[in-house]
């Protein structure tokens, strides 16, 4: 027997307070989404008014425009592995183990998300910079005779460095809220049955937070591959974000900006959808669930003190740069 249909009146609320609300949120998403990307997508491919794919072509047979691409692409992907490599590890110490301080360190490792990352770029370039505090005192100490180059003259290391410290925090969180979800008794389980932690880790873990994982490396990619304040400190200009910004920040908009605009957001739905279909698709449900803090357990005194000496350089590491900057604020050369 079919449930009889409720009338439209019924099954959705139209009062003057949920209408107003509606024609307001349509309005602002029209007007600041669909009304610039409308523009965008007409400025790339309408010249002179008539449909052209010239600025396209001229993409696909650029050497400049076809680096600035693989460049941006290298700078998301190597980003965004440093950053699994520094919020992974943070993530499951903070779930699996009980310690001293733990509130105050899981605190401590979100502060770099508060502060932009071109403030970071600027503190690291003034730190290792050619002549650099670290240059310099190196020089004074004897230790060096030349000032040492410390990223590798291109700038693409800086870069890296300063997005995974910057980002490690959003990839953080997301790991574990993931972690947080999966049931404590599926990996003591596995543990009887005589699996290693390795092995608890890679077959029942990491499936089980894959979701909350591809969530954090989706964002960070993306970030990075569209950052154009770090890159423009670090001189690393060719990448496709300072292009766009060179381009149609003239005073006569070049069209080519506006292409590569319509390629960036192509690019990134096309990554986007690949790794949610073969990643992020991958969904393992549970059962039961037990209670997340089941998991922490005490460690022991060496264990509590690499935890702690590890945390406080990724924070140390995280917060360098904003101190160079508040320092040179504040000294007279």
């Amino acid at each position: 027997m079919t449930a009889p249909r409720l009338p439209l009146r019924a099954r959705y609320d139209w009062g003057w307070g949920t209408v107003s609300a509606s024609v307001l949120l349509w309005a602002f998403f029209a007007l600041f989404l669909a009304y610039p990307l409308a523009e965008t997508v007409f400025q790339a491919f309408v010249v002179d008014g008539r449909f052209s794919l010239t600025f396209f072509r001229l993409i696909a047979t650029n050497p400049v425009q076809q680096q600035a691409v693989v460049n941006s692409l290298n700078l998301g992907i190597v980003s965004t592995v440093l950053t699994t490599l520094i919020a992974l590890p943070l993530a499951y110490v903070m779930a699996n183990f009980r310690f001293r301080g733990k509130v105050w360190l899981q605190a401590l490792l979100l502060v770099p998300m508060v502060m932009p990352p071109f403030v970071g770029a600027i503190g690291m370039r003034q730190f290792f910079a050619r002549f650099g505090s670290v240059n310099l005192l190196l020089m004074k100490l004897g230790l060096i005779g030349e000032p040492i180059d410390w990223f590798g003259g291109g700038g693409f290391l800086g870069v890296v460095i300063l997005e995974a410290l910057h980002l490690y925090p959003i990839m953080y969180l997301n790991v574990a809220a993931a972690l947080a979800n999966v049931d404590p008794s599926l990996e003591e389980a596995a543990q009887n049955l005589g699996a290693s932690r390795w092995r608890v880790f890679r077959t029942i873990t990491f499936p089980l937070m894959l979701p909350g994982y591809f969530a954090g490396a989706a964002i960070v990619f993306i970030w990075a591959f569209t950052d154009l304040g770090t890159p423009l400190i670090f001189h690393y200009r060719n990448v496709v974000a300072v292009q766009i910004f060179e381009k149609v920040g003239d005073q006569r908009v070049n069209p080519m900006g506006y292409a590569l605009v319509v390629l960036v957001a192509a690019l990134t739905l096309v990554f986007f959808y690949l790794s949610k279909r073969y990643v992020g698709g991958r969904r393992y449900e549970m059962f039961s669930r037990g209670h997340a803090g089941d998991r922490e357990r005490a460690p022991t005194w060496l264990g509590c003190c690499g935890i702690y000496a590890v945390c406080v350089a990724i924070i140390g590491l995280a917060m360098l740069p904003h101190l160079s900057v508040i320092l040179t604020s504040i000294t007279k050369r």
